[in-house]
């Protein structure tokens, strides 16, 4: 809050009990792994047009991915009980589907 309201963030660091100004306190480090995400939302396009994104885990393996797009609901709905001919997966990327 400080560097927004210095000095209502002066008087909350006094309140709450410390001597010393908040100018001179240690910046807070960053921890990355509280930055990681452990799924991606990938973006599920047909004949190179985006139609839906679906959330998978990062660690899913590609022969996984493929099984779980082809079987969900919105796929079926834009493959209109054609057969695909080419599925291309970039992992953490892109799904694109050739009908």
């Amino acid at each position: 809050m400080s560097p927004f309201a210095p000095h209502l963030g002066e008087e909350l660091w006094e309140i709450l009990g410390h001597k010393q100004t908040l100018a001179y306190e240690k910046y807070p480090e960053v921890e990355t792994k509280y930055l990681e995400e452990d799924s991606f939302n990938y973006p599920v396009s047909f004949n190179g047009k985006k139609r839906f994104e679906l959330e998978l885990p990062k660690d899913m393996p590609v022969g996984e991915i493929e099984k779980t797009v082809l079987a969900n609901q919105e796929t079926l709905k834009w493959m209109e009980g054609k057969m695909p001919k080419k599925v291309i997966i970039v992992p953490n990327k892109i799904i694109n589907i050739v009908v």
